[in-house]
């Protein structure tokens, strides 16, 4: 697949040249012993909403994968209670790529609003990358969630790699029109929900979220165990329960990856106390939600089929 993020020192240097470094601040909320799920929750909240800056990495062959990578950023800034008030971009191409493409990955860029930087660098890949990074202030109206007692459990807004499947369907479409109907093929792009995670991320913290996560990169398996790590619990997660579009399992099954572990940008993953509340209206308002598990105080990030049980595990291509 090729997808991976992007390494420290160009991150680095984008954030330093742009002006943003104090967006960085961000206080430290360990997790002490003797501390319950809940609390957990509450202090990874707080700790998350303090740094004002997130990105979105996406790698591909085509400049529809610059939205992509700026909806990343903008739900992670939105799911900290954020809005975006200035971007960065740092454009990864082969050495060879000639500057016809490079126009059109720019013009994809700009696009999308007003932006403020752009750095295009060359290296030694076989596709283009796609980093974006999102600068913001707490939007207004936004109040810190109070802090809950007892169960906690794990929401998740958004169709398991929906928008991996759009990617894929470009990069694999003459073997997919061999394997599935045109009409079918045709509803793939409609799995992509532009502009929305404004709207998912208000509902949230309105309907009882402590935490919020976008996904990305790794997809939903990945999405989980990053909150988990943030949050310093464990959890457990039933499979069945995640929502998924069958044009995404379709896909996966004729392309031979996991559904579950690819690009799942757009999805977001919450934690609180009444999870049928807050599933419940994000439903109402017209978004795909379900409560798919809970926190426990273990470490262990449990994935459970049935009778099976399996332990979700870090991807190599989220830095912590």
């Amino acid at each position: 697949m090729g997808r991976s993020s992007i390494g420290n020192a160009e991150f680095e240097r984008l954030v330093s040249r742009t002006g943003n470094r104090s967006f960085l601040g961000r206080p430290y909320t360990g997790r002490k012993e003797d501390m319950t799920c809940a609390e957990c929750v509450y202090a990874a909240g707080v700790n998350d909403r303090a740094n004002g800056m997130a990105s979105g990495t996406v790698s591909g062959g085509t400049p529809l994968i610059v939205p992509m990578a700026f909806a990343r950023a903008v739900s992670e800034l939105y799911a900290r209670g954020r809005k975006p008030v200035s971007f960065g971009l740092l454009l990864a191409a082969p050495k060879d790529a000639p500057e016809d493409a490079l126009r059109e990955f720019m013009k994809a860029y700009y696009r999308l609003g007003e932006l403020n930087d752009a750095e295009i660098i060359r290296e030694e890949r076989t596709d283009y990358m796609v980093r974006i990074t999102a600068y913001g202030e707490p939007y207004e109206g936004f109040s810190e969630p109070e802090a809950a007692t007892g169960d906690i459990a794990v929401v998740m807004c958004g169709q398991a790699g929906a928008e991996e499947t759009v990617l894929l369907a470009e990069e694999h479409g003459e073997l997919l029109h061999k394997k599935l109907p045109s009409h079918f093929l045709a509803e793939i792009p409609e799995l992509l929900q532009p502009k929305t995670a404004e709207t998912v991320c208000r509902i949230g913290f309105e309907n009882g979220a402590l935490y919020q996560c976008a996904c990305g990169d790794g997809g939903v398996y990945a999405g989980l165990y990053r909150m988990g790590e943030r949050i310093r619990t464990g959890m457990k997660i039933s499979l069945p329960e995640i929502p998924i579009s069958q044009l995404t399992i379709e896909v996966c099954e004729i392309l031979d990856i996991d559904p579950y572990q690819i690009g799942s940008g757009g999805c977001v993953l919450m934690a609180a106390a009444d999870g049928e509340r807050l599933a419940d209206a994000l439903t109402a308002a017209g978004f795909e939600a379900a409560v798919i598990g809970s926190l426990w105080e273990g470490k262990a990030k449990e994935l459970h089929n049935g009778g099976e049980v399996r332990y979700l595990e870090p991807y190599r291509g989220i830095h912590f």
